[in-house]
């Protein structure tokens, strides 16, 4: 089985330390539109940086319905 290992600085690696920041700034969602804007903004400007493709709409579309899950289970005072 091939193992690669992504070069420090190379796109495949900054794209994963940018996701990896995302996840961080964004895992336990408020309730405030003003939150809920600004994640789907800065996931939005993830998608074009990184182009969009379909491996990175993937990636942003795995995060929001995370968010969303987290943000109905605390509704519901499971979480």
């Amino acid at each position: 089985m091939a193992e690669v290992k992504f070069a420090k600085g190379s796109e495949e690696w900054q794209m994963f330390m940018d996701y990896w920041a995302l996840c961080q700034k964004y895992w336990k969602p408020e309730e405030s539109d003003e939150w809920w804007e600004e994640a789907l903004h800065d996931i939005d400007a993830f998608s074009k940086k990184y182009g969009s493709t379909v491996f990175i709409r993937g990636l942003c579309m795995a995060l929001v319905n995370e968010l969303e899950l987290k943000a109905k289970s605390r509704k519901k005072g499971v979480l």
